[in-house]
């Protein structure tokens, strides 16, 4: 039990729907249009995004910790390797059991769907990898947001929608940029609270760029935009109608923003946001079921 709780603290399940969320998304948008659905490759994708999302976050807590941006008195990731519950090498075969696995599932699903989708699933895979590897990782040039944003919000809901039938679809793109920009403020919260352990790191994040307050609003416009984007894409047919249920999650979005504005950004408004995303995805995917 001790083993499955330090695994579940490395992986950091709570931010899952970064994932789950533009999968789904994909794969319910193909059925909502009425085109061909598996349930089987639906759910293959699930656990494949799944895993290519666990190998990122243990590949980012291992370069973390071997390039010094980890560390006592700076910042923490999971906290399994600086509090030396975990040693490093462990960590980084862990995530390259987690790439091995989804990469199978991504290599099955292109047999299935279309080898297509194997060059998308390569360059997330890569992705996965470079976002934190070294010193040229997007990651350490402020582009961090750019990169979760292409590869896990427009990539991944674009795998999804292309496990069902293999084609690209820029419908399938639009679908999943409401969810994908609060998806990117997760990692965008995350910087803002790690902000001043990140720079003693010699890091340069996006939050970096700007002063405080245009920081903060910032992450309000990453918030605020998803909604009256749904309610333009359900008013103009790309959407159905029922995606607009999103709508009942602005309250706690807007206590969120009120806190985060109020300062200082700390780890429960980084677990805020997340569960804020997997809320709104979770509606928004039962209204692409609802609006078949």
């Amino acid at each position: 039990m001790k083993t499955v709780l330090l695994w579940l603290k490395a992986v950091r399940p709570y931010a899952y729907s970064a994932s789950l969320v533009p999968v789904a998304v994909g794969g319910l948008l193909a059925r909502a249009l009425d085109e061909p659905f598996s349930g089987l490759r639906f759910a293959v994708a699930l656990v494949s995004g799944l895993l290519l999302h666990t190998a990122a976050n243990l590949w980012n807590d291992y370069y973390d910790f071997t390039g010094g941006v980890d560390r006592p008195g700076g910042g923490t990731g999971s906290g399994v390797l600086v509090a030396r519950q975990m040693s490093p090498a462990r960590c980084f075969r862990g995530a390259v059991v987690c790439a091995i696995l989804g990469g199978a599932g991504g290599l099955w699903l292109a047999w299935q769907a279309g080898w297509g989708l194997l060059w998308l699933g390569l360059a997330g895979l890569l992705g996965a990898w470079a976002y934190s590897a070294g010193p040229l990782s997007p990651k350490h040039r402020a582009l961090g947001e750019v990169w979760v944003f292409l590869l896990m919000g427009v990539g991944m809901t674009l795998g999804g929608y292309m496990a069902q039938n293999g084609r690209m679809s820029w419908a399938a793109v639009a679908a999943g940029i409401p969810a994908a920009l609060l998806m990117t403020l997760i990692l965008y919260t995350n910087n803002l609270r790690d902000l001043e352990s990140d720079r003693a790191a010699g890091l340069r994040t996006l939050p970096m760029l700007l002063r405080p307050r245009e920081a903060k609003a910032l992450a309000g416009v990453l918030l605020a935009v998803p909604y009256p984007l749904t309610g333009l894409m359900a008013a103009t047919g790309q959407l159905p109608a029922a995606t607009q249920w999103v709508f009942l999650t602005i309250p706690p979005a807007g206590y969120w923003f009120l806190q985060v504005w109020k300062g200082p950004v700390e780890e429960k408004h980084v677990v805020g946001i997340a569960m804020l995303h997997m809320v709104f995805g979770a509606i928004f995917a039962c209204g692409l079921w609802l609006g078949t």
